[in-house]
């Protein structure tokens, strides 16, 4: 069997609210692994929008959220997929528990977030989930493959601007966000053979080569090509070894990269859920934010008496980049 692994990232961007990356992996036979995810698991899996039927559509979480969607087609897939590997999720803290996401420590410093959880699902049914969960645990078992890894890492505003400030910058920050994941994958499947990683090209670079020596010593490291597409290399010791390709595009190319998108979107939304409603129980006719520049300015200059009144400062709330 062979580890095909995905990660992706939500929240770069935005002035306001955690950055979330996740790690997906599925356990796959040898004679398959050169096959898309998407077409093995085609009677339980649609990567578009159109014609999905009874199947979760699994694609790049920008392209599934919106106004009018809401929060259901990613509720959808990550409840279901979770439920796939017997593991029931009722609660939003619970859920972070079980995506090893962060320490409720951390949490406690941000009162939208403190002792703030809540039941989930939110926006679909459970029997939707259910019936989600029966067609794609046959699929998966049929094609003998299993959902086996998912591991998120929030990176919380404080923790954010910490890290900025040791690192110098916010790309360097999330390429080591994105290490510790492939660490924890790499470990975590010690004598599983080969794992087959994609992930988005980030910052813009061609050339990995450098950040992975530096951040994964004691191990070969062979370079397999770099371009303007795709960055892969090799990295490999005595007993595994693991590519990793920085694919530009990635969620539109690979499924697990996909699905990482969509478990951290949602991560993300649960977590700026609870920080609208902190600010709303003082201004009940505050618009809801998702952080970005723009309305994160708006949003700031509406709360901003109530900020000073609640003593909340700045390195909690608002990202330094």
């Amino acid at each position: 069997m062979t580890i095909i692994a995905g990660v992706d990232e939500a929240g770069y961007g935005p002035v306001l609210g955690p950055l979330v990356i996740t790690a997906i992996a599925f356990d796959v036979p040898d004679e398959k692994i050169d096959c898309s995810l998407w077409k093995l698991l085609e009677d339980a899996v649609s990567n578009g929008l159109k014609s999905k039927m009874h199947r979760l559509t699994v694609r790049d979480s920008k392209k599934l959220y919106n106004a009018r969607s809401g929060l259901k087609p990613l509720e959808d897939i990550v409840l279901s997929f979770l439920l796939s590997k017997d593991v029931k999720i009722t609660s939003f803290y619970q859920l972070l528990n079980v995506l090893s996401c962060c320490h409720i420590k951390i949490l406690s410093r941000y009162p939208w977030y403190a002792g703030k959880d809540y039941p989930l699902p939110l926006a679909t049914s459970v029997s939707a989930v259910l019936n989600y969960t029966h067609l794609l645990k046959y699929v998966l078992q049929k094609q003998n493959i299993q959902f086996c890894y998912t591991v998120s890492r929030v990176v919380t505003v404080k923790e954010l601007n910490e890290q900025v400030e040791v690192s110098g910058n916010k790309a360097t920050v999330l390429f080591d966000n994105f290490i510790t994941l492939v660490t924890d994958l790499w470990n975590r499947c010690d004598g599983a053979g080969t794992i087959r990683l994609i992930a988005d090209k980030q910052g813009g670079r061609n050339s990995y080569l450098s950040l992975l020596r530096d951040r994964l010593p004691g191990v070969d490291i062979t370079v397999l090509k770099e371009g303007v597409k795709v960055s892969a290399y090799k990295i490999s010791c005595a007993r595994r070894e693991m590519e990793i390709s920085f694919v530009e595009k990635g969620e539109d190319a690979c499924m697990t990269v996909a699905l990482a998108s969509v478990f951290s979107k949602y991560m993300r939304e649960l977590f700026m859920r609870l920080e609208n409603h902190y600010w709303l129980q003082f201004v009940p006719d505050l618009k809801p934010t998702a952080g970005y520049y723009e309305d994160a300015q708006r949003f700031l200059s509406e709360i901003a008496s109530i900020k000073k009144r609640e003593l909340i400062q700045d390195d909690i709330l608002i990202r330094s980049k």
